[in-house]
């Protein structure tokens, strides 16, 4: 598969200034960071082409190459990323480090890593999902929820360290990473040995076997805010599974799941019920009931010649808002019911109404109730 045109990739033209190109790259690294878009392999493809494309078109030199030559001035290998280049453009994005760990992991292969700030020398710990269960009454008020998960801790015997007796990795020299070639590319891995610590244990403990981690059950507090979405997913932050080797633990994920509702469809904060007149109270208006979410009865006004599919709006009746304070309403949606069998005496009233209202109204409403059941 041949390689994008680096100008294209960025989206600027090829006379484009030095502070455009940075500009462009800028915007396209804010949404498709790995920190922004964690598991996202097609956002994180997008960033490592972009990034390639920065490294050449920011440099005058490889510029130059690049413009005479197109992508064959660097070889079948790309050029190479200079990562020590691009910590002053993510520090005015993110500050820090600004995410050139991220940035340093994805090109080495070792996927995106949380946090966009110090790099820490262990293995991070996973990010974990649950799935909450909710009536759609429940989203009327904040609600507290405890859930149970499985999610791995640090030994309690070797207090997360794996064993006892520190000392310097021989794979590492206490490096923490195991630097590589391959073609122009320079690579540094965390190294397998010490897990990125730099240091191994002389003796393993046995309960963790060195791992430094075992599995087990935490009851944890999530708070779900009123007016929630169904599949909106809440990160509660330090959460999930914890770090090896001085990593930082993982996020949980919640995601809320609301159960369908047997009388309410919900239309963002409003909800939406059916109400049934009969053909007669829609044409002379009536007052009829419907219950709300909580089971409080309230009163319908159907006003006079109300048609089929009529949405009526009760105010500030609805859901709250779970971006800003307020209520949605609730919406009525009339349905007018019409009779399948017309007795005689039905049929009768009905023919007289036609002809008092006048042969103009043979194609109304009472003309078309009559034609349907005679």
């Amino acid at each position: 598969m041949s390689k994008r045109d680096y100008y294209e990739i960025l989206g600027v033209p090829k006379t484009a200034a030095a502070d455009e190109i940075k500009k462009a790259y800028r915007q396209l690294a804010l949404k498709y960071h790995p920190d922004k878009n964690p598991g996202d392999h097609s956002a994180e493809e997008k960033f490592k082409e972009a990034t390639e494309a920065f490294q050449v078109l920011s440099d005058a030199d490889k510029r130059q190459k690049y413009d005479q030559y197109g992508h064959q001035a660097f070889g079948p290998g790309g050029p190479q990323v200079d990562f020590s280049n691009l910590e002053d453009v993510f520090s005015e994005i993110f500050g820090g480090r600004g995410g050139v760990d991220s940035i340093f992991d994805i090109f080495s292969g070792g996927g995106a890593r949380r946090g966009g700030g110090r790099r820490s020398h262990g293995e991070d710990g996973a990010d974990l999902k649950i799935q909450i269960e909710m009536d759609l009454a429940d989203v009327l008020e904040a609600q507290e929820k405890t859930v149970e998960i499985s999610r791995l801790e640090h030994c309690e015997d070797c207090k997360g360290a794996g064993g006892s007796g520190r000392q310097t990795c021989k794979e590492c020299g206490g490096r923490g990473q195991v630097a590589y070639r391959q073609g122009f590319f320079t690579f540094a891995s965390t190294c397998s040995r010490c897990g990125g610590a730099g240091q191994t244990m002389k003796s393993t403990c046995s309960s963790c076997r060195g791992a430094g981690r075992q599995r087990a059950r935490k009851k944890i507090s999530v708070r779900i805010p009123a007016g929630v979405y169904d599949g909106i997913a809440l990160r509660l932050r330090g959460e999930g599974d914890a770090g090896a080797a001085g990593g930082s633990r993982g996020d949980l994920y919640t995601v809320v799941r609301i159960r369908p509702h047997p009388m309410f469809e919900r239309g963002g904060d409003d909800l939406v019920s059916d109400v049934t007149v009969s053909y007669v109270e829609a044409i002379l208006g009536t007052e009829t009931a419907i219950k709300d979410l909580t089971g409080q009865t309230l009163s319908v006004h159907i006003p006079a010649g109300t048609s089929h599919g009529t949405l009526l709006r009760l105010r500030k009746k609805g859901l709250p808002s779970v971006d800003h304070a307020g209520l949605g309403d609730l919406i009525v949606r009339v349905a007018v019911e019409i009779p399948k069998n017309l007795s005689a005496k039905e049929k009768q009233l009905l023919q007289e109404i036609a002809e008092i209202r006048g042969a103009s109204a043979q194609k109304g409403f009472f003309n078309k109730v009559k034609d349907a059941f005679s």
